[in-house]
């Protein structure tokens, strides 16, 4: 077993052995409705937050399928701490495709530094001598509570009529955090809104959105090796919170096959029986084509990264077909699942509704709308209207 498959298995273990530790704590993570701080300790104790960081500021600098599938792992215990785990580390590739001067300072200053982010441009910038100011509000930025930093997406009005879009990294003592996240479900992210009032970032704390979208950011020459740091961002962001219902949908079908079993060994067995069992089985094969899915198509966009030939602009949209459908599985199979729990799980501590509550509230992220992915990609292979 070479070093990067020995990490990969290490921290796979690492995730699994957290599993029991986050459904423990998930009532208090919907009470508090934010990650406990005992827990995000922990995911730096086990390495969690070094998959994506670039070796040269002390991460493991793994492939993104590491990533992904330690996420999968730590939904299966609690899915507001996955959600945050998966915002808060994906954040770490993001870093590394800034300059390097943005990179010696934030990871120079502290290299467990941790960021939120708002990739909805409802702010908007101005370019004002060596950098640009940034006002207005941003909101969903999962893992508020734990950030030091925060990124954030806005249009910037360079001069002279000039636009385009750009990205930034602020301090979070340079913003003001607005706890209006009061949920039905993912309630332990601290999604928070944020305020900026004219904050000033320096030019090397940002990026044209573009570069970042395209994989030509300033960081691919800082980390020449590192093969993510091309990749074009929604190829890989396919599959960065996709996980998370991905390990809901396991955690369901390992729940209610488990119930089931306990109380056929009871001697309570339905009325209708054969219909459960039916239902049970379509279940089953939906999550196991979840979970297909969810590896072929991480090993794919793995090799072909490493491969460093140019990701096009129908691989994106395969990609994100893909991970979209594989969502649109994991739902079905999770709603399923739950209407074989009968009146139980109306009850809001019951372990089905918080895996629906979650899954319903996470499903919502716009990187899952099946329809608007489903055009995205027929116009990739030619079938579109002519204009």
């Amino acid at each position: 077993m070479n070093k990067r498959a020995d990490a990969k298995a290490t921290l796979l273990e690492r995730a699994r052995a957290l599993i029991p530790v986050l459904a423990e704590r998930s009532a208090e993570t919907e009470r508090s409705r934010r990650v406990p701080t005992e827990t995000i300790a922990a995911f730096h104790e086990a390495g969690l937050f070094r998959v994506l960081q670039p070796a040269r500021f002390g991460g493991l600098e793994l492939d993104f399928d590491v990533f992904a599938n330690v996420t999968k792992e730590l939904a299966r215990g609690c899915a507001s701490s996955a959600w945050v785990y998966a915002v808060v580390e994906e954040l770490f590739w993001v870093l590394a495709t800034f300059p390097e001067e943005a990179q010696q300072e934030i990871w120079g200053e502290n290299p467990a530094a941790l960021a939120c982010a708002a990739v909805v441009p409802t702010g908007k910038a101005v370019k004002d001598g060596n950098g640009y100011r940034l006002h207005g509000e941003w909101h969903f930025l999962s893992g508020s509570d734990h950030a030091s930093w925060v990124f954030l997406t806005a249009p910037c009005d360079m001069g002279g009529g000039a636009r385009e879009m750009r990205n930034f990294f602020l301090r979070a003592s340079e913003v003001q955090f607005v706890d209006d996240w009061h949920v039905m479900g993912l309630v332990g992210t601290g999604s928070k809104s944020v305020k900026v009032e004219g904050a000033f970032v320096p030019v090397n704390r940002s990026v044209r959105y573009d570069d970042i979208m395209q994989g030509t950011a300033p960081g691919s020459q800082v980390h020449p090796s590192y093969a993510i740091c091309r990749a074009p961002r929604r190829y890989l962001t396919a599959f960065s919170i996709t996980p998370v219902i991905v390990g809901l949908a396991n955690r369901a079908l390992d729940l209610m096959t488990g119930t089931l079993r306990d109380r056929l060994r009871a001697g309570s067995v339905p009325d209708d029986f054969e219909i459960v069992q039916q239902k049970v089985a379509e279940s089953a094969a939906e999550v196991n084509i979840v979970n297909l899915i969810f590896d072929t198509q991480l090993q794919r966009n793995v090799e072909a990264l490493k491969a460093g030939g140019p990701i096009s602009d129908a691989d994106i949209a395969h990609n994100r077909l893909m991970a979209s459908y594989m969502i649109r599985l994991a739902k079905q199979a999770i709603e399923r699942l739950c209407s074989l729990s009968g009146s139980r799980w109306a009850f809001n501590t019951h372990p089905m509704q918080v895996i629906l509550r979650d899954m319903l509230v996470g499903v919502t992220h716009r990187s899952y709308n099946w329809e608007s992915i489903a055009r995205e990609y027929s116009r990739t292979i030619g079938i579109a209207r002519r204009e």
